[in-house]
């Protein structure tokens, strides 16, 4: 799926791709690929297939509501709140705690809004330098900060799966925004696909599928999701995973 947008002399246009992986029965993973290319959203379920199908699916429900003319950050910020109070219903009613880690991004007028908690990520590739623009809510990462564990160690951590803040937990989201420029291009994506390839291996393949070096068939955006995607897949893929990626281009 795809979509696209403009504003402030900048365009917005992306793809997003959602797969079970290769070892999981089913899918708890949901996003969201607004038409207009001004709201994306990736959701990674827990609390197992039917309960984590419902979460992810909630928060992009809730996340898919947010209007033309509200302010990104406290429509974020309330679209997720309320997505957390129905997810924990829903658990009380169950006798489990559920949930779901989300990142996504509201682009609009030249910038990019950013909420995220748990360890689904954003990153950012302009001009060649690839940088993550959200930091995990997780053990493995606490770990990381306090010097006790590598990058490279968390992605492989056996406490990887560990996170410490959901929606649907009564945690808050995090916060970011973004000046964007025209070339930069967003990936937005679940743990299924960061615990399985390095960031090398996503820069590279966004880098190999720029919109001046992409194939002809579908758009430059399909073609990361695709590569992306594909790799994962040949390693293995033990989770389901969830990419999107949004080229911002001069209008």
């Amino acid at each position: 799926m795809n979509g696209g947008s403009a504003s402030r002399g900048l365009r917005a246009r992306g793809a997003g791709l959602t797969h079970r992986g290769r070892v999981r029965a089913g899918n708890e993973d949901a996003i969201l690929v607004d038409p207009t290319g001004r709201l994306w959203a990736v959701a990674d379920g827990m609390g197992g297939h039917a309960l984590g199908a419902y979460a992810s699916e909630r928060v992009i429900d809730a996340l898919d509501t947010i209007r033309d003319d509200e302010e990104a950050a406290p429509a974020l910020a309330a679209r997720l709140a309320r997505a957390d109070a129905d997810i924990r219903a829903r658990g009380r009613s169950e006798g489990v705690v559920t949930g779901a880690t989300a990142v996504a991004v509201v682009i609009r007028e030249g910038q990019a809004t950013l909420a995220w908690a748990g360890d689904a990520r954003a990153y950012l590739l302009r001009r060649g330098q690839f940088v993550r623009l959200t930091r995990d809510h997780s053990v493995v990462q606490e770990m990381v900060d306090a010097g006790r564990l590598t990058e490279a160690a968390a992605r492989t951590h056996a406490q990887g799966n560990i996170v410490t803040r959901a929606v649907g937990t009564g945690a808050q989201a995090e916060f970011t925004a973004l000046a964007l420029e025209a070339g930069d291009r967003l990936l937005l994506c679940s743990d299924g696909l960061t615990h399985v390839l390095p960031d090398a291996a996503l820069a590279e393949a966004l880098q190999a599928t720029l919109p001046a070096t992409a194939p002809e068939a579908g758009t430059p955006a399909d073609a990361a999701c695709a590569r992306l995607l594909r790799r994962t897949l040949d390693e293995g893929a033990p989770d389901n995973v969830s990419v999107i990626v949004i080229d911002i281009m001069a209008a």
